[in-house]
Parts: structure tokens; sequence; C-alpha cells
């Protein structure tokens, strides 16, 4: 499907350039932005709107999305101020005309793989979608009756009637008929950090949790298995934050309260990464790779940016100028020297 641009009319304090009060009192939030490999950033927060210019520097970021057919496309979710999209790599951002995605917290943002107009995203204990380029949104695709929290989605790329979601109880359900109805497929009994489809066979499926380490299947969810005896040599390996793969799934990156870590057989053994800091030293939530060579390997913690072109046997660092903590890292696979970073308060 075609996409139209859509202009937003929301409304936007301008001065203070907050969304209504729910960002920080800080003008350090938002998305930074780098064209040379972290050499240098800059803040990417205008937000342009009918009331005029507003800002998205007081803004906490949690995650990001890049469309995977248009690499100028991005949407992001933040914890108070709802969702955000750009059509032009950053430049600006809008927001929707849905007023129940313009505020509040957003868990997940994704896009179908086949499809640029078919969008879901996780807000509270409902999965909302567009199929029509965001003009409209069904937002009972999925509704948990309990109250739990939809924190993450993923959609399978040869299929994408198949769609995964993961609970803030750990439940892991799917759906064969693109949200019609839904099954339970796995229950691991902990927050659910990220669902990783293989790019290669999407049968094979990974999900870490926060707490409880990461679960793998070979069959589509038929039977799951617990990877935690590879995680084991690494202390506080299985809080894991996320997870992301190279383009031919051969390498799976997790950043853990350990640190980083690597697996070349998804998800089944597990190596660690040098870093210049020590285990658990710091805390590491934005991380991203050249998907094409994934020795090129970038991550953000503590105002610190960090490059290596080795695999981790090196590493290069950069000052990013915010007080925040980076929470979701996007690397342009058509250009890796482009990353966006995303930050946020360490409120939860």
């Amino acid at each position: 499907m075609k996409r139209i641009v859509l202009l937003s009319v929301s409304l936007i304090f301008l001065g203070a350039g907050c969304f209504g009060g729910g960002g920080s009192t800080g003008s350090d939030g938002g998305i930074f932005k780098t064209a040379n490999s972290g050499e240098d950033w800059v803040q990417s927060v205008v937000v342009p709107t009918a009331a005029g210019i507003g800002t998205l520097a007081t803004s906490n970021v949690l995650n990001m999305e890049m469309d995977p057919q248009d690499h100028n496309y991005l949407y992001i979710g933040t914890r108070s101020n709802g969702m955000l999209y750009s059509e032009d790599a950053g430049a600006s951002w809008r927001q929707t005309r849905n007023s129940t995605l313009s505020d509040g917290t957003i868990y997940s943002i994704e896009v179908d793989p086949t499809d640029v107009c078919t969008v879901y995203v996780a807000k509270g204990s409902r999965l909302f979608v567009t199929n029509d380029c965001m003009r409209s949104f069904d937002d009972e695709v999925y509704v948990d009756s309990r109250g739990q929290n939809v924190l993450q989605v993923a959609i399978d790329w040869y299929d994408p009637e198949n769609i995964w979601i993961g609970l803030d109880n750990g439940d892991v359900l799917k759906s064969e008929d693109a949200g019609g109805t839904w099954q339970t497929s796995f229950k691991t009994g902990g927050e659910i950090s990220e669902i990783l489809i293989s790019n290669t066979d999407t049968r094979q499926v990974l999900v870490s949790t926060f707490k409880q380490g990461i679960y793998r299947t070979v069959d589509g969810g038929a039977v799951w298995e617990d990877v935690d005896d590879a995680l084991d040599a690494f202390s506080k390996a299985d809080q894991v934050y996320t997870m992301i793969q190279s383009t031919d799934a051969g390498v799976v990156i997790a950043a853990s309260v350990y640190g980083l870590l690597r697996s070349t057989d998804f998800g089944g053994t597990w190596e660690d990464i040098d870093l210049v800091t020590s285990p658990g030293q710091v805390v590491i939530r934005a991380i991203g790779m050249d998907v094409d060579d994934p020795s090129t390997l970038y991550y953000a913690s503590n105002a610190t940016f960090y490059h290596s072109d080795d695999g981790g046997a090196t590493w290069n660092t950069e000052r990013l100028a915010t007080s925040r903590t980076p929470r979701a890292l996007l690397v342009d696979p058509a250009d890796p020297a482009v990353l966006y970073v995303g930050v946020a308060t360490d409120t939860e």
C-alpha cells in the first residue's frame, strides 16, 4: 500500500516545548542523531504543528522503530507523550491523530515488513493496529482482560498473519490470523523484554525477559527451551534488556545486566563481549550493529557512546550531550554511519 503523508494538528505548548506536562524539566531528552558513526551528534527534537513549533527535548523516549522499506520513516514510543513518527529521518516529528496514542506510555511499535501502512502499537493492556497509514486505528486487536500490559510485539516477515506479543506477567502469545484469535504459546514467569524472530527461519524465535533469562523455540512455538545454562557463566546475564540480530541471523547480541553477550547459533550458546567497563558496571539498554557486517557494533550508556569495528576487541568512545539513560538505538541499514539514540530518565 502506498503511504500518504498525514499532518498532525496535535497541540504542543510553545516556549517550554513539552507535550502537556509529561516530560522531564530538563531539555536533554528526545532523540540524538549522528551521520558519522557517533563522532558528532545533533538533538533531533523538532515537532511542527498547526499551533507552531514544539520540541521533544523534554520527552523520554523508550523505544524506536524504523520502517523496513523506508529508512527515512521512523517511529518512537515515549513514556508520557505517546507515539510520534518522522517522515524525514528525524528532522521533524509528528503525533498521530489518534487521541489515545497521543499521550501516555507506548511500550512497543512494530511495522509490518510487507506493508508499510500496517503498524502495530502496544499501549497498556491493548494492542492497536492501523492498516491505512494511521488514518484510523483498531484498538481491539488484543485486549488483556486481566489488565496485563503488552510490552513487546513481533511480526513474522514470512507470514505477517503470525503475530507474537509478550506481556508483563511473562506470557508469550501468538496469533496466526493477524490478531483475530490468540493462543498462549509459553509462560516465562518474567516480564518480556524482547521477541526476536530469526531473519532466516521464522520458526525460530528468541524471547528474553528482564529477570528470567532467554527462551528459544525452533518450531514456531510448539516447544520452548530455556537457554539459561548457556548464560550461567556470566553473573546476572539472565536479566536481559534487549536483543538484536544480523541480516543473516548469524549473530545475535543481547544486552544484559552483566553486559553484552553474543550468540552465533541463534541463542543456543553465548559468549561475552569485552567492553571498556567491567561487567555490570554500567547499564546498557541501547545497542546496535551494522546488520550486514556484525563486527561493527555500537552501544550507549551513561551519556557515552561506544563504537567498535572489530567485533568488540577495541572500542572508541564519544560523549552524548545528555544526562539521561540511552534506552534505544537504531542503525540505518542503508548507511550504518547514521544512527539514532533515544534517551529517558531512569524511572522504569
